[in-house]
Parts: C-alpha cells; sequence; structure tokens
C-alpha cells in the first residue's frame, strides 16, 4: 500500500470507524480523485490499483456507492475539523443542479465560508428537479445543526430561494443570526407587534427604487415579510448599477454588515465550481440516484477539504497565481492546490512533505506524508 494511502487510511479509521476496507478504497478514491479530476468510475479505477484489473477496480466502486452506508454526522464533524478557522463561522447555503440525460440531479449544501472558497459541511440530494422548498432547507438545516452548534453561527446567508416563512422562522427559533436576499416582489409591512386589522404591506422594490444607482439604505426599525406569521427583520435595500435591486433581510445582524455578509454568499458558488466543471468534475459522473450522489459528494468533501489545506500551505510559500495580461489568475485556485497540472498530485505531496503546513488543525502532522 502506498505510504499516503496508509496515513490517510489510519486517519479515516480513527475518525470515522467504519469498515477499513471501506476506509483502504476511501483513501485510494481520494488519491485518484485530484489525479483524473473526473467522477467518471470508469476512467477512476484506471489509476486506483493498477496492479489490479480496472474492471475489477470498477465494480468495487459500484458496490461501494450502493451498498455501504455512510454516516454523515460523523463525516460532518470530521470536515468541520479540516476547517482552518475558529468559531463563529459564517455559513452559507445554496442549490446546484444539473442533468444527467433527462435525469435531473439537484443538490442543497451548506458550507462554512473562509478566504474565498467554501468549506462543505452538510449536504442533501433532493428527488426532483427544479426549486426547493421550506421542509427541505429546514431539514438541511437540522442536520447542519447536528454538527455545529447554533452559537459558533456568526449568521447564515443564503439567496432569494431560501426565504420561506417556514425555513425563516426555524432560523428565528433556534436563534440563528441570518441575511438572505429577498425577491424583489416580497411584500414588507410593519412588524407583527404593529399592524393593526387594516394590515398593509408593499413590495419590496417599492422601498428601494428610491436609491440612486449604487447607494444603499436601511429602512428604520424592524419589518414584516409578508404574512402575519412571517418573521420580523431589519431590511437593507441598494439599487446596483444595472438598474436593479439588492434587498436584503436580516436578523440579529448589524444593518451596517449586512451587505458586507452577503458578498460571502458567492464563496459557495466558488466551491461548486471547484466540484464540478473547474475542479473534480462532479457533472461528470454516471450515478443519478439520490442515495448515491449524496455518498459521491460526501467522498468529493473529504478530498476538496483535505486537499485544500494542503494547498493553504502551498499559497503560503509561493503566493498566489501570477495574473495573466487580461487580470484574471493564470491557475485557478484548485490547479494551486492540487499543482501545477491536474496531474500533478504526487508533486503537490512532495511540496507539503518539505515544510509544515500552515493548517494548525488536529491532523497537521499527517499532511506531511510520503507518496
Amino acid at each position: 500500500m502506498l505510504p499516503y494511502v496508509k496515513q490517510l487510511t489510519r486517519v479515516l479509521s480513527e475518525r470515522l470507524g467504519w469498515n477499513r476496507a471501506r476506509m483502504k478504497l476511501m483513501a485510494r478514491l481520494m488519491r485518484a480523485l485530484p489525479m483524473q479530476t473526473t467522477t467518471n468510475l470508469a476512467q477512476l479505477a484506471v489509476v486506483m490499483k493498477p496492479q489490479v484489473e480496472t474492471d475489477s477496480t470498477y465494480r468495487r466502486l459500484q458496490r461501494f456507492f450502493a451498498e455501504f452506508a455512510f454516516g454523515y454526522e460523523a463525516l460532518g464533524r470530521f470536515l468541520l475539523d479540516l476547517v482552518p478557522t475558529s468559531p463563529p463561522y459564517l455559513a452559507v447555503l445554496d442549490r446546484t443542479e444539473w442533468h444527467f440525460g433527462q435525469t435531473p440531479v439537484n443538490v442543497l449544501m451548506i458550507g462554512i465560508a473562509q478566504n474565498g472558497i467554501a468549506f462543505p459541511v452538510a449536504w442533501s440530494v433532493l428527488d426532483h428537479g427544479g426549486g426547493s422548498g421550506a421542509d427541505e432547507h429546514t431539514d438541511l438545516l437540522e442536520q447542519f445543526l447536528q454538527i455545529v452548534d447554533p452559537e459558533h453561527i456568526r449568521a447564515l446567508v443564503a439567496d432569494r430561494e431560501f426565504t420561506g416563512a417556514g425555513f425563516l422562522k426555524g432560523l428565528k427559533k433556534r436563534e440563528i443570526p441570518f441575511v438572505i436576499r429577498l425577491r424583489k416582489d416580497r411584500r414588507i409591512g410593519p412588524p407583527s407587534n404593529e399592524r393593526s386589522s387594516r394590515e398593509w404591506s408593499l413590495p419590496a422594490r417599492m422601498f428601494a427604487r428610491t436609491c440612486a444607482p449604487e447607494q444603499a439604505a436601511h429602512l428604520n426599525g424592524l419589518k414584516g415579510l409578508g404574512g402575519a406569521e412571517s418573521v420580523d427583520s431589519q431590511v437593507v435595500t441598494k439599487r446596483l448599477e444595472d438598474g436593479s435591486f439588492l434587498i436584503l433581510a436580516g436578523r440579529q445582524v448589524s444593518p451596517d454588515s449586512m451587505m458586507t455578509l452577503y458578498r460571502k454568499r458567492w464563496e459557495i458558488e466558488t466551491l461548486f465550481a471547484a466540484l464540478k466543471s473547474r475542479g473534480f468534475g462532479l457533472e461528470e459522473t454516471h450515478i443519478t440516484r439520490p442515495d448515491r450522489i449524496r455518498k459521491l459528494l460526501g467522498m468529493l468533501a473529504l478530498t476538496y477539504s483535505w486537499t485544500r489545506i494542503i494547498g493553504i500551505d502551498r499559497e503560503a510559500r509561493e503566493g498566489p497565481p501570477r495574473e495573466c495580461a487580461n487580470g484574471y489568475p493564470e491557475k485557478s485556485l484548485f490547479l494551486l492546490w492540487t499543482g501545477s497540472s491536474p496531474g500533478a498530485y504526487g508533486q503537490l505531496a512532495s511540496d507539503a512533505r518539505r515544510t509544515a503546513p500552515v493548517y494548525s488543525g488536529p491532523y497537521r502532522s499527517t499532511l506531511v506524508f510520503v507518496v
């Protein structure tokens, strides 16, 4: 067994406590994913264990995703230990979707925003295409809160899809601060304790249209969002340069910080890019069943987090990627973390061996491995 695979198997066994044969397979898969930058099982099987027939390895991978039961709470706690920052955490929530033929693959995910790109912690895979609902958002939130204490959350940041009254009431009940973007037609009125029988409300765009381009405004006092049972929130509005509106609702968050916090939402989009077309090639998988996609995401989350904390050391020593003449970096973040080319995983390991990583978490010593 390669020394890197051996060390990683030991760490996985200690933290997850699952079947050791499965841990060995996971360690080999974590090594193969950055080398191949694809989630196509047939291509991964080629490099996972060269001394074994490729067809045999391929069938073993199929059985792994079909039969092996993940413990997602234990996995989430392990992933949280790999986040190179301390609480309070800024949590970011979003959804991504793609299609394999006519079959939709629909993923909800919560990550921890950190230095430009999120770390995945909890996710679910929906059994339908299109938008998600408040019940599905609440279920994922419950999964996340099994891993992260609500007191350790600085704020939850999300886009317009996540403004259902049931979900917002769940955040209020658990005293979780949030900053969530509102649709321009979401109705805003007086807070619930000030409403009379002649209740009034207006579309959010009516409050935002008084702003000049690139100007922001804070609506005084708490505002009620929609119906009588909605959550009262602070509301900040801004007219963007193109004339569209950015309208944010926040609770237990300073209005002055809401715009800055909301910008962090983009970090989960960067994570999706690293998992998909600009990194591990998630959309190339032929797996479509939700339970198996969820396991595949678990493997990608482990590989991504492990690779990134090694890359943090590489960036600290070598600096960020050189900028091209057009102002864009010469390499993507993914290529910076995994070496100078998609197949440079061995070079990455060699780099990590030379110096102790900047990452100071519980697995610092294990990162200095030999391939």
